[in-house]
């Protein structure tokens, strides 16, 4: 195994590797990502993807279908 280092920024959810490193196309790698700069925490960046979604649905007004009756479990002795 072999590593390889470079700086790069994120752009449009895609990381590029510089081509000088000469990597083979279908090429296996692995990827480790260590941020420079954390400014989003994972609790942070999941509230983040709910306030971006919330209300998001523009289609017609979902409807929640009869669930039916429970089932009827026998009692435990």
């Amino acid at each position: 195994m072999q590593a390889i280092e470079f700086k790069t920024q994120l752009k449009h959810g895609q990381i590029t590797i510089p081509l000088s490193y000469h990597l083979n196309e279908g090429q296996s790698v692995r990827v480790l990502i260590l941020l420079d700069d954390p400014i989003v925490s994972p609790k942070n960046m999941e509230e983040t993807i709910w306030q971006k979604t919330a209300g998001a649905w523009q289609g017609e007004p979902l409807v929640r279908e009869p669930q039916g009756n429970f089932e009827q479990r026998l009692e435990l002795e």
